[in-house]
């Protein structure tokens, strides 16, 4: 630890000593049509100091992609004009040049012609890490030095009130949320978003926004929606090669390349990372029965090596300023090799071991997700009218086999009893998922009334086949395992119609009303099982809205939803997992959905130096489901899933970020939920009211105009029904430098350097306590560099 503060100090020092004092600002951008999005070229640019009135202007013209640069700047305060022949002047002010900020990339700058505006007045604003702001908080990812050796998955988890839980799910404020990629619903299924999420690198990621309080097509979504907004390019042609190691064990390298030009963008990103993980758990269970007492408990290790390609290709193409369309194909996959030794201890009442055992286990998974979408936007000249149309179709194919050998030995384990298992387990699932969305705006001729009507569909088809086998002796012949195999296609269907009206008392005082109604089916067809588990049900989901909002930067929103969970495949799915022979895991297909009638108030407070949100909620949950373990007779545990009577849920979150001058930002999120179950559930199942809370601690200092350190730091804990709870604390340091015109960024990342991830599980059921740890070797320091090509830009200066 000593020499890796060593490093980093000197690192430090090297690249603030660095610095040229003597280096100009540069402002650049470029000129674009507002209307039709054509480039403008030969569109005069013009810097005037608004602090210096002595000092000259500096001028430009755009080139032919209508990109200008203007350098050499002195500190100050700029005012820019951009001016061209048939345009209104544009006017941006405020681009305050200093030490620690002198680049500024404005990206897209957009003129109206002559006629409806003398000139365009802004005011230009710098972005934050954080905003929070209207109901969403916006994580500019593109600005943190901790995304250049991130997944996307670990930037979800820097997030304020963002967290993921042991089994992948992305979660706002303990619940499931809908994601977005620029704006696109993606319909997959948990398995397949888990692997597109864990294989896009954060490099590609412009900004994460959450949406506490999302639009009408997503109002019924339980925990809400989060949009990932990947980077556009600039004009032109440009590109872009990232690359990191870490000294756990992993690796990446990713290329992008964009291209925009008048009415066509196209952005291309492919890469390749592999990760390795190492880990150790241990277990100690008490058994109570009716006259007695004896104990389980297992010690285990694991350790995995992943590699996951990805590509993405989006093209976007306007056709004019009414008519949009937009293209995206993703691909991604992994490979998967892994093995785990675990040893289990039979004891006593007297604490004695009777009973010992090892069981070893290889694994080898591949999976292909392969996934496409298509949009459609139609405007019309009634501003605010709108039509949104998306097509998805989803597919994936995951191959995963295990082969478990158990070897039983003597209680000291000294000796070989002579007594072992040899199993295979062969899973082949395949799906698909086709989705159809729409989405109306309309405003009414009364200016204050906007109606919203929309719908979906969406179909999901799984095939499933498990064969399991076992070693016969002393034939040494692989045996098919006929109980513990199976073979079954589902099948869940989502219709989906909304209606939604929006009145707006004043500007910022309105209230949104409607309702979603909704018909699902699902089935299972088992080979060799007459029954098809069909369920087909409809629901109706109502919602409404009330914001305020004032001048001086507070807003009010009170919300009301009432939301559907279903059970997904994995909930669902009746294969027999044994890979613990002491635990038997498989789903019900039994299980039905649950419903949420959500409350929440919500207040907020806004300024430029600082700000806060603050909510209280109460959820009332009916017919639940939820994992449950229960001990049998044997002294073996099964686990599956149930629904449960109802739960009430109390909550409040707090998010607020300060900024404490121009270099040094900080933000902290908390959220807290309370679980209440009934009293028949407490009394007879001993189910235990319980706690979740999720907190963020994120600080970014911009050290000068090329170095920024960035940290992180979160800690999670989740309740459960028989009272157990996940404790996770993980911390993220960042050192980011950029050199070459700003060309190439170099970048290290401390993560983790005190702890490694941990997690403490607690289970008090009725007629046994089970404490369980595990943990992950995932401190690590990892290296990044990235380097921009792009075409040089002509300057021209007066």
């Amino acid at each position: 630890m000593k020499l890796l503060l060593t490093f980093f100090y000197c690192f430090t020092i090297t690249v603030a000593s660095s610095q040229n004092p003597k280096a100009g600002g540069v402002i650049a951008g470029n000129v674009l049509d507002g209307q039709s999005g054509k480039i403008i070229a030969s569109a005069s640019v013009i810097a005037k100091s608004l602090t210096d009135s002595l000092q000259p202007t500096i001028a430009s013209v755009t080139n032919e992609d209508g990109e200008f640069i203007l350098s050499q700047l002195p500190i100050g305060v700029y005012r820019l004009n951009v001016s061209a022949m048939g345009y209104s002047t544009f006017i941006m002010d405020s681009i305050h040049v200093r030490a620690e900020r002198l680049d500024f990339n404005l990206v897209d700058l957009h003129l109206t012609t002559v006629g409806k505006d003398l000139s365009t007045v802004v005011v230009y604003t710098e972005k934050p890490l954080f905003e929070n702001k209207d109901g969403k908080i916006t994580f500019n990812a593109a600005e943190s030095a901790l995304s250049a050796g991130a997944t996307t998955t670990e930037l979800l988890k820097q997030t304020p009130l963002i967290s993921v839980d042991s089994d992948g799910k992305i979660l706002m404020k303990g619940k499931e949320v809908k994601i977005l990629i620029d704006d696109k619903p993606v319909e997959m299924d948990a398995r397949q978003l888990q692997d597109l999420l864990e294989s896009m690198p954060g490099s590609m990621i412009e900004k994460i926004e959450v949406l506490t309080t999302p639009p009408p097509q997503y109002a019924n979504e339980r925990g809400g929606v989060i949009n990932i907004v990947t980077k556009k390019g600039k004009v032109g042609k440009s590109g872009r090669l990232n690359a990191n190691y870490g000294t756990r064990g992993q690796a990446g390298i990713t290329g992008s390349y964009s291209y925009r030009r008048n009415k066509l963008a196209i952005n291309f990103s492919s890469g390749l990372t592999y990760n390795r993980y190492r880990g150790e758990s241990y277990s100690n269970r008490k058994n109570i029965y009716a006259d007695s007492v004896n104990y389980f408990k297992t010690t285990g290790s694991n350790n995995s090596d992943n590699i996951r390609p990805n590509s993405r290709l989006a093209v976007d193409f306007d056709k004019d300023k009414n008519n949009l369309f937009s293209f995206t194909a993703l691909f991604n996959s992994a490979d998967n090799d892994g093995e785990s030794v675990t040893s289990y201890s039979n004891i006593n009442r007297f604490e004695k071991r009777y009973r010992y055992s090892v069981r070893e286990i290889g694994s080898s998974n591949s999976s292909v997700n392969p996934s496409a979408n298509l949009s459609y936007t139609r405007k019309w000249a009634n501003p605010g009218e709108l039509l949104r149309i998306f097509a998805s179709a989803a597919f994936g194919i995951n191959l995963n086999e295990r082969n478990f050998y158990q070897q039983y030995l003597s209680p000291d384990s000294s000796r070989f009893t002579g007594n072992d298992s040899t199993q295979q387990q062969a899973t082949d699932t395949r799906n698909r998922t086709y989705s159809l969305r729409l989405n109306y705006d309309k405003p009414l001729k009364d200016k204050k009334t906007q109606l919203n009507l929309g719908g979906f569909v969406t179909h999901d088809f799984t095939d499933n086949e498990l064969l399991s086998s076992y070693l016969k002796k002393p034939e040494n012949l692989m045996v098919n395992n006929k109980l513990l195999s199976n073979d079954f296609k589902f099948n869940q269907g989502v219709f989906a119609f909304r209606a939604a009206v929006r009145y707006s008392f004043t500007k910022s005082f309105f209230i949104n009303l409607g309702v979603q109604e909704e018909y699902s089916t699902t089935s299972f067809d088992l080979v060799d099982n007459p029954n098809r588990f069909a369920n087909n049900y409809f629901s109706t989901l109502p919602f409404a809205n009330l914001t305020k909002k004032w001048d001086s930067g507070y807003s009010l929103t009170a919300s009301y939803k009432r939301s559907i969970q279903r059970p997904g495949i994995r909930q669902l799915n009746p294969s027999v997992d044994y890979s613990d022979p002491y635990n038997t895991r498989f789903g019900n297909p039994f299980l039905q959905p649950y419903y949420s009638d959500n409350l929440d108030l919500a207040a907020g407070y806004w300024t430029k130096k600082f700000n806060v949100n603050i909510s209280a909620g109460y959820n009332a949950l009916q017919e639940i489901y939820s994992s449950i373990r229960s001990l049998q007779a044997d002294g073996k545990t099964i686990t599956t899933w149930q629904n449960l009577s109802g739960r009430k849920e109390y909550e409040a979150s707090f998010f607020g970020g300060l900024n404490l001058g121009k270099k040094l930002k900080l933000n902290a999120s908390t959220a807290f939920a309370y679980n209440v179950y009934s009293q028949f559930d407490r009394k007879m199942n001993r189910y235990r009211n319980g706690g979740s809370l999720n907190s963020t601690l994120n600080g970014n200092y911009q050290w000068n105009a090329l170095t920024s350190i960035a940290g992180n730091f979160t800690y999670h804990k989740f309740a459960t029904p028989q009272g157990s709870a996940r404790n996770n604390l993980s911390m993220n340091v960042g050192l980011q430098r950029k050199f070459f015109n700003k060309n190439a960024t170099f970048g290290i990342n401390i993560v983790d350097p005190f702890r490694q991830q941990q997690n403490n599980n607690f289970i008090q059921a009725p007629n046994y306590n089970l404490e369980s740890f595990s943990s992950s070797r995932s401190t690590n320091i990892i290296f990044t560099a990235a380097y921009n090509f792009k075409k040089k830009v002509k300057k021209k200066k007066k």
